[in-house]
């Protein structure tokens, strides 16, 4: 079983790889005119998301609990990360930080909340639960 700090971590380095791996490729595939930022966008709002789905269905899949509590630690260490990389960037987070927490927020907390629900329903028909 994965605890709540380990559920934690897990969404931190999800957003932190998925940030790098936009970073690298922010010309090719996400065609990005803007600073590399996943909000910047469309095809990287995707990608991170769909980031945060895949690990909260992983780590729903491989755990017992219910699923909105591994929803809410994936999404709040994604949020972390999130957060910290917005603070961290060269320049500051910005004027418009409030939304950009708002909105990247709620994506994540989405992405992570059906990522949850997607693993569980996975864990429960291989477990035979239904």
């Amino acid at each position: 079983m994965l605890k709540h700090g380990t559920r934690f971590a897990v969404g931190f380095l999800t957003f932190l790889a998925a940030h790098a791996i936009e970073r690298a490729e922010w010309h090719g595939w996400f065609h990005g005119e803007y600073e590399p930022w996943f909000l910047n966008a469309g095809r990287a709002v995707l990608f991170t998301v769909a980031c945060v789905v895949v690990a909260g269905a992983v780590v729903a899949a491989l755990t017992r609990s219910a699923p909105p509590v591994r929803g809410i630690a994936i999404g709040t260490g994604a949020f972390a990360a999130m957060t910290a990389v917005l603070f961290l960037k060269e320049g500051g987070p910005g004027t418009i930080f409030p939304i950009v927490l708002v909105a990247g927020g709620g994506l994540i907390f989405l992405g992570s909340a059906a990522g949850a629900w997607i693993g569980n329903r996975f864990g429960r028909l291989t477990r035979g639960n239904g």
